[in-house]
């Protein structure tokens, strides 16, 4: 039963009540009595069909409809990361010293000379030192050191992707010449994201309120104003990929990815 017709029955009870309270308080029933009694009681009527209708009102005006609005586009990364390293073992730190610069300098002729990556592009990480421990024919360390392995790290970054790309696919060579030479998978980046989100945030928006708008033509309503609207987070994929996380996804594996933003608004209905 609508909250208005409650309203205005509740106020008829009131006028019944008050009716019987003034019939019992008066001695006489005279006809100005009873005119006046009708009038009181077609007040009441009116104020309780009035009131009615401006609960009803502000409850439309209060009425809301909150849809969610994605936009998805392809991108291209602009920037590469690719991470490599070489190590040597021997039994003192110097010996493993010596051959690990040995090793160092065919990887960087490697990529300067034969490669073609600018000297700027290529950083060298500080060198890693591990202990190696004799172990016993049971697996057991014996307490007695074996020797050492040296370690150096390579960073190359280019604006370049398909570069990088070839010289990860490439790098095999290096073992194929001797080299204790092993690396990571490629990080492909996207510098220009922060651009990006402000123009797939307008695009979500836009299709948030065409769905809103097509949801209210079917109930016959027409949509109003934006209440309030909750930013959602950006999804970076393989192209064609369901992948979603709560938090947001950044896949660094591909050169070509999709972003998807997505976002929740909630519109007036008028």
């Amino acid at each position: 039963m609508p909250e208005h017709f409650v309203f205005g029955l509740r106020l008829l009870c009131i006028n019944f009540h008050t009716e019987q309270l003034i019939f019992f308080m008066s001695d006489t029933q005279s006809p100005f009595f009873v005119a006046g009694m009708g009038l009181l009681s077609a007040a009441l009527v009116i104020s309780a069909w009035l009131g009615g209708q401006a609960i009803s009102k502000i409850r439309s005006e209060d009425q809301t409809v909150s849809v969610t609005g994605a936009a998805k586009k392809a991108i291209t990364s602009d920037f590469a990361i690719w991470r490599s390293s070489v190590g040597v073992e021997s039994t003192t730190q110097q010996q493993a010293y010596i051959g690990l610069q040995e090793q160092v300098n065919k990887v960087k002729k490697y990529f300067t000379e034969e490669k073609g990556i600018p000297a700027e592009a290529l950083k060298l990480s500080s060198i890693d030192i591990t202990t190696l421990e004799e172990l016993l024919p049971n697996g057991n360390p014996s307490g007695k050191t074996r020797g050492y392995r040296l370690g150096q790290r390579f960073e190359i970054q280019l604006k370049d992707v398909k570069k990088i790309e070839a010289l990860a696919q490439e790098s095999a060579e290096l073992i194929e010449r001797g080299i204790p030479f092993s690396s990571s998978s490629p990080e492909y980046l996207y510098t220009r994201l922060s651009d990006l989100r402000v123009e797939m945030l307008a695009e979500a928006t836009k299709d948030g309120r065409l769905r809103a708008e097509q949801i209210l033509k079917s109930a016959g309503s027409r949509l109003g104003p934006i209440r309030s609207v909750r930013t959602g987070v950006f999804q970076i994929t393989q192209p064609h990929s369901t992948e979603a996380s709560d938090g947001g996804s950044y896949d660094t594996s591909t050169i070509e990815k999709d972003i998807t933003a997505v976002l929740t608004l909630s519109f007036a209905v008028d």
